[in-house]
């Protein structure tokens, strides 16, 4: 029962974690890291030095101050609408400007009075995250669909194309959400005067939750929770006397908000507590200096924390664990206050503690205070590790639906060049565009099997892309994509997929050997140092698959390739040996580990010549050193010819096509049940 209901958990989290508004949200949130870095950094000079701006003629500064927390709804709204648009494959200029408009247009949040604009940020808390997703998912919903384009196929460019073809869905946009807007606005007002109207005559507890939880949900879905909360209830819900010599803001500062909203001092120890959390580690490391000061937007942001439902049960409990620990030791009078003492909310945790109680008493309750924190934390935070998408596996995750983007963003310029080629060449270039802009790319595995004991010994990473019917196609586009000079972007994203996948693999106690193709251009040109990069961590477990015709363009630079590869535990086979050059001369002078032989070598009904050739060319491979794999094997009889042929492995529909990661993992499930029962059969006889 409990791990049917873990199992539901997780999969309704890794739907919430790769849903895309929550991508779209987590992408333009982290770009704002270094804004909200220099905004908080602001706030503290502001706080710090007070009324001595004016005496040092640096009231710029307060200005400044005023103006970035001012404008941070717009920035939201910019960077959110930027990515959303991204991750929609509508235009990453036009969805961004056309939010902009509607946005500007619709929420009072710039007021024109008297001819004068002014911002009234207030406003725009809110619309900052609704306006995108309504904009943005209009636009992608009304631009497909066809017969509202003004331009077809036609001699302009397919830059000029897309965004004469943006008219009319930018009109229709603008007319629905001018009409939806003031309905919202009535529900929303309509709430806010029911919150206003919140009893004032609350006891402690009840205000003390009733912040804590509201606002640290605003937080969860990237909303400014304290501000917000703020502005939408009554005074006597914000600032009141926890105790006689105690108000609400130096309880929460000291006692409650440990680190900034969340409690992120608990979080960043546990953080670092944690095995194996590359991740979590490197972020916690970020925030430590800010989390100093009580700023903790990094770790919402970037770990995150945001829309994560792993940690919102530990985000939501610690602030009230504190409060009512910190609130029963300080009325049973185990903590004596100083109540002359007024502590600035980015004043850093011990220090706090120690001017307001003038003693080590206050200290040591937030040690306790910290460390029951990181002890709540932790075991959300380990189930977050390997459960959850993050990091490198979040990103490649945005890629999956992005690649298209970045082949139409080459396109435009390999437009200009080729121009003058005939139209099919711009056809087949767009067929390529919006077959990826509407599908996704994914690897599948194809199992490669020893013939003699039917094991599993590896699998070959092979792309595919899943069109919007769920379809799943081989890589059909290459050759346009070659011709155009984009096929390095395919390659990236094989490289960065298979990463993810292999540490998906090792989380669940498999390390299988994996082989993978990328094109000689790409290789040769600096593609081996991202190969390096990304499998530097994977020691003998990835093999780059080459062509013949990298040796034979660029002999010694690809001999210098493949020696830098192998010196990193990356073992390099020739693919497809016998369907180019072939040349036997090379085969003395090859650096590489393994030779694939094509199907095209096996045999047609059994001809006397091609078995022997296959048969002595297998020979003479295996003489060589190389490790031999057979391509292509589908009957009984090919199995028997690869068999004779000192093959060490092979691959073919005989036994397996290729499949998910998913499906893959099962296999060698399978594989080990099956051979820890025929091991223990043995050593029960």
């Amino acid at each position: 029962m409990v791990t049917s209901l873990l199992n539901r958990f997780n999969q309704f989290a890794l739907k919430l974690s790769s849903n895309t508004v929550v991508l779209s949200l987590r992408e333009g949130y982290i770009a704002l890291i270094p804004f909200f870095i220099v905004a908080s950094v602001i706030t503290l000079l502001n706080q710090w030095l007070g009324e001595d701006l004016h005496k040092l003629k640096y009231q710029a500064l307060g200005d400044f101050n005023t103006l970035v927390w001012g404008i941070f709804p717009l920035l939201t709204l910019i960077s959110f609408s930027y990515y959303l648009s991204k991750n929609l494959k509508i235009h990453t200029i036009a969805g961004p400007v056309l939010v902009l408009a509607c946005f500007t247009a619709t929420t009072g949040y710039i007021e024109i009075n008297q001819g004068t604009l002014s911002i009234v940020h207030r406003d725009g808390m809110l619309y900052s995250l609704l306006m995108p997703v309504l904009c943005c998912y209009l636009l992608a919903y009304i631009e497909r669909i066809r017969w509202l384009r003004l331009v077809g196929i036609s001699s302009i460019s397919l830059f000029l194309r897309k965004h004469l073809n943006l008219i009319i869905p930018y009109i229709l946009v603008t007319a629905i959400i001018l009409l939806v807007i003031p309905i919202l606005d009535h529900f929303a007002g309509q709430l806010h005067s029911t919150l206003k109207l919140l009893n004032p005559t609350w006891n402690v507890f009840e205000k003390v939750s009733a912040q804590l939880i509201f606002s640290h949900l605003l937080w969860f879905i990237g909303v400014h929770g304290d501000n917000t909360y703020h502005l939408l209830v009554s005074g006597e819900l914000t600032d009141y006397q926890v105790l006689p010599q105690l108000s609400s803001y130096a309880f929460y500062t000291c006692f409650v908000i440990i680190g900034g909203t969340g409690c992120i001092w608990g979080l960043i120890i546990a953080s670092m507590l944690l095995k194996n959390a590359r991740h979590e580690r490197s972020i916690a490391m970020i925030a430590s200096p800010l989390a100093l000061f009580n700023i903790s937007e990094v770790m919402l942001y970037a770990l995150p924390i945001v829309f994560n439902p792993y940690l919102l049960i530990p985000f939501l409990l610690s602030p009230l664990l504190n409060a009512l620990i910190a609130y029963g030791c300080i009325s049973a009078g185990m903590i004596t206050l100083d109540p002359a003492m007024d502590i600035p909310w980015f004043t850093p945790v011990f220090v706090s503690g120690w001017l307001l109680t003038q003693s080590f008493s206050g200290i040591l309750l937030q040690v306790i205070l910290i460390a029951l924190n990181a002890a709540l934390y932790y075991p959300f935070l380990r189930f977050n590790r390997d459960h959850n998408l993050s990091g490198k596996a979040l990103d490649v995750l945005l890629k999956r639906f992005t690649t298209g983007r970045l082949i139409e963003a080459g396109a435009e310029s390999s437009y200009t060049r080729t121009q003058r080629e005939e139209q099919i060449n711009v056809h087949s270039l767009k067929e390529v565009t919006d077959a990826l802009n509407s599908g996704e790319l994914m690897l599948f595995y194809q199992p490669k099997i020893n013939p003699y004991t039917k094991q599993v010994v590896g699998f070959e990473a092979l792309l595919r892309l899943k069109d919007t019917d769920g379809r799943v196609q081989g890589p059909w586009f290459l050759a346009t994509l070659e011709q155009h000079g984009l096929l390095h972007i395919i390659d990236n994203f094989v490289i960065d997929q298979l990463e993810v996948d292999l540490e998906h693999f090792a989380r669940e106690g498999f390390r299988p050997k994996v082989s993978f193709n990328i094109s000689p251009q790409n290789l040769l040109t600096g593609g081996y140092k991202r190969i390096v990069k990304a499998f530097s961590d994977y020691p003998g477990q990835v093999e780059v698959e080459l062509l013949e015709s990298s040796y034979i363009e660029d002999f010694n630079r690809t001999v210098d390739v493949v020696n830098l590869l192998r010196a990193h535990h990356i073992a390099c086979a020739m693919d497809d040996f016998g369907t180019g050059y072939s040349c036997l001369s090379v085969l003395s002078k090859l650096n590489i580990d393994t030779i694939k032989l094509d199907r095209s070598l096996l045999p047609d009904n059994y001809n006397c010549k091609s078995v022997s050739l296959y048969t002595n060319l297998s020979e003479m491979i295996a003489k060589l050193g190389f490790r031999l794999v057979a391509e292509g094997v589908e009957t009984k009889e090919e199995e028997n010819l690869v068999k004779q042929s000192q093959v060490d492995c092979v691959q073919g529909f005989l036994y397996y096509k290729a499949m998910p990661i998913e499906e893959a993992m099962t296999l060698l499930q399978s594989q080990t049940e099956s051979s820890q029962q025929h091991n223990a059969a043995d050593s029960s006889v």
